[in-house]
């Protein structure tokens, strides 16, 4: 685990509930933007303590983000500001009343490297001529004769 985490592999985070401290109201809000203004507007939209997610998409949306407010005038004020950036041409908000499976969920998806595999033998070797060429056996020498 230590070398997972060092490498950069894994990482270790806590993760508050926003119901819990009082922030009722979960949204994914799509914003289409004039391209040319993405790093600005990706600096503002990232220092928004509102937003816990964020990223650039294909599809729809230009950018995707996911938003948790105390209460729906929260969200009115944060559409409202969103609406001031320059660059951003519209939005288009989905409230979340039920989160199905959140984030924190995820975990590594088996694979067929999970499971132990036989050994497989190593087929003969072959010379430029087609002759199987003999293998060597016992162990190396250590330091052989020159």
């Amino acid at each position: 685990m230590e070398r997972l985490q060092e490498t950069g592999v894994i990482e270790f985070s806590m993760v508050a509930d926003p119901v819990k401290l009082g922030y009722q109201l979960r949204a994914v809000i799509g914003l289409k933007v004039d391209v040319r203004d993405l790093e600005t507007i990706a600096e503002t939209v990232r220092d928004m303590e509102e937003v816990a997610f964020a990223a650039f998409v294909t599809g729809s949306f230009d950018i995707i983000i996911h938003v948790v407010v105390e209460h729906q005038e929260g969200l009115v004020l944060l559409l409202q500001r969103l609406a001031g950036i320059e660059g951003i041409r519209s939005t288009e908000t989905f409230v979340m009343p039920w989160v199905i499976k959140p984030t924190t969920a995820w975990v590594l998806p088996h694979s067929e490297y999970d499971v132990p595999q036989p050994r497989r033998k190593r087929g003969p070797e072959f010379d430029e001529h087609g002759n199987i060429i003999p293998r060597k056996r016992g162990r190396p020498r250590r330091n052989p004769a020159t």
